[in-house]
């Protein structure tokens, strides 16, 4: 499948920039591109992309589904408050 492999291309430079940077895309603080990047990334479940070959990724997607104002935005979007 093409996109798979544009996706796979593209989690792959991703991979090597949040191993080797800071916590988020644009340095230590998280920014609209963390946001939009975990929202991105939250749609691989759709296209069942399994982020296991990515481990940072994968523990980026923890860090930021942990984040007080990211439970709080999934809390909303579910109805659940």
């Amino acid at each position: 499948m093409l996109f798979i492999n544009k996706a796979s291309t593209r989690f792959d430079v991703l991979e090597r920039e949040l191993r080797t940077q800071n916590q988020y895309l644009m340095g230590e603080y998280f920014s609209i591109a963390d946001a939009y990047l975990f929202t991105v990334l939250g749609w691989c479940r759709f296209f069942d992309i399994q982020l296991d070959g990515w481990p940072a990724l994968s523990a980026y997607m923890v860090s930021v589904t942990e984040r007080p104002s990211v439970q709080a935005a999934l809390s909303a979007e579910q109805g659940t408050n």
